[in-house]
């Protein structure tokens, strides 16, 4: 990535697992609306989230935060 930005927060257990249930369920929703979508159809389907991820930078900034918050989470158990 060219230009890329850290962000640190500092959250107790439940806050941090709180958001992570809610980004996964909102990417969840997202992932489901887009890949039905009529933009996304016919690609077929090992390439579909990729470019989906490509296309949604929302959704792709949650993914990054899913996988942040689970691997803090594994650490804090």
């Amino acid at each position: 990535m060219e230009n890329t930005l850290n962000i640190n927060a500092k959250l107790p257990p439940a806050q941090a697992e709180a958001l992570l249930v809610n980004l996964r369920e909102q990417y969840r929703l997202s992932l489901n609306d887009h890949w039905y979508a009529d933009q996304y159809r016919f690609i077929p389907e090992g390439l579909r989230h990729g470019s989906i991820l490509a296309n949604c930078p929302v959704m792709a900034a949650q993914k990054h935060l899913i996988g942040a918050l689970s691997l803090c989470l594994k650490k804090v158990k």
